[in-house]
Formats: C-alpha cells, structure tokens, sequence
C-alpha cells in the first residue's frame, strides 16, 4: 500500500484529512494472472491502484483481440471511461500477472472528488495524463511504421517487451508476432 500512496502524496501533497480519507476508502485485494477484470458491455464498478502485477487492456474483434493498452505499477487497472461515464465499457481489462491494487469504487471516488479539493486535483491529473497518453497513441497508429512504432516502444517502455507476451506486444503495434520477432532479431543484431 505504500507505494501507490506515496507516489500520490508526492504529486498533490493532501493534507492529512484528505490522505486519511483516502486510506478509508480503499481496500487492498490480489488478483489472480488472467483475471478478467472488467469485460467489454458492463460497467466498470471499481478502479484498481497497482501495487504490484500488470494488465491489459483489450478489444476483442472477429475472433481476434487487439491490445490498446497495458498498465503496470502506479497505472490504474480498469476502464477509466466506464468507471466515470457509469456506461458499459467497451474494452476489456485483464491482468497478467498476479496483481495487487488498492481498489476504489465509483461512490467512494464521487465522494472524495466533491469533498476533498486534493483528491479533485489528482482526477483532474487522471484526466490529463489519460487524454494525453490517448493521443499519443493514436498519432503513432496515424503517423509511424510499425517499425518505428516498435522502436518508440522499445525507447519508452522497455519493459512492456520483458514483462507481457509477444503476441500482446504484436497486436498493440498493429503486427504480426513473426514480424515482431524479426524486429528483435534486428535490434539484437545492432551495436550500441
């Protein structure tokens, strides 16, 4: 639990009303790997702060899933859309390791945004950080080769490549899993 917390109070400083408050509304709870943690058409009525573990965010198409997003420590494990719009979420979230959150539900969030100014920053820094990372993502798909892409995943997230299975990795640069490989084999092959 103290890693989550101290990351937030780094961020927004709460007074020690707002922190306890926090702290009350939150319940710790592991999730086994491969536990469906919201599945696309129901809402998502919890958000979960990773301590520990990892997840995926995920479309399922045709047969096929592709991967939008994966989320590690200090991330949020959830629909974000879902958990504010209270409307059927259209992604589905799973981990993938064993993970351990700090989870809130959407009453206990309410609450502490209209009660607590420090806890209406830190949605608002939710927001933003979401808003921004949404448009990233979509200017890579838009713009980049799946080439570039790889290597921006690489720079920037070098362990998405370690820690989440290839095919995952494939599907969230919009490839196949050989053409990945080959990517790795390239990379490998190079002098820093």
């Amino acid at each position: 639990m103290n890693r989550v917390l101290f990351n937030i109070e780094r961020v927004i400083k709460p007074t020690i009303e707002e922190k306890n408050a926090l702290e009350s509304a939150i319940r710790p709870r592991t999730l086994p790997a491969g536990e469906l943690y919201v599945r696309e058409g129901e809402i998502c009525q919890t958000i979960g702060f990773i301590e520990r573990g990892c997840g995926r965010l995920f479309y399922e198409a045709e047969g096929w899933e592709v991967s939008k997003e994966f989320v590690f420590e200090n991330s949020i494990l959830g629909s974000f859309v879902s958990f504010f719009t209270q409307r059927p979420s259209h992604v589905n979230v799973a981990t993938l390791e064993e993970t351990q959150v700090l989870e809130l539900g959407h009453d206990e969030v309410m609450h502490l945004c209209r009660t607590y100014p420090a806890w209406q920053r830190f949605g608002l820094i939710l927001l933003q950080d979401q808003l921004t990372r949404l448009e990233r993502r979509e200017a890579t798909l838009l713009k980049d080769s799946p080439e570039a892409r790889y290597r921006r995943l690489l720079q920037e997230h070098p362990k998405v490549l370690k820690r989440i299975p290839s095919g995952y990795v494939a599907s969230y640069l919009g490839i196949t899993v050989e053409t990945l490989a080959l990517y790795q084999t390239t990379e490998s092959g190079r002098t820093p």
